[in-house]
């Protein structure tokens, strides 16, 4: 089975996540819209980073929701980004 951003990668950020990292202010000048494929593909190593060191999402994740996530991330970029 394919991982595709919309029906892997997307579902896990909320839409509170969302807004946050659409927000200069709490990002320090920058901004990623984490429910655009193109943004999270752009940011893909900052992102996986920032989540395995526990700095996003803005309301943390559990350490079996992150597993989930690292899995679903890495079949995504194996799999070429699929949308």
């Amino acid at each position: 089975m394919t991982t595709s951003f919309e029906a892997n990668i997307k579902p896990y950020f909320s839409e509170y996540d969302r807004d946050s990292m659409n927000d200069p202010n709490h990002t320090g000048g920058y901004t990623v819209d984490l429910w655009s494929r193109d943004d999270v593909h752009n940011y893909y190593a900052a992102i996986k980073d920032a989540i395995d060191r526990k700095k996003m999402p803005p309301g943390g994740w559990p350490d079996d929701q992150i597993k989930a996530f690292d899995a679903d991330f890495e079949a995504w970029h194996q799999g070429g980004f699929q949308p």
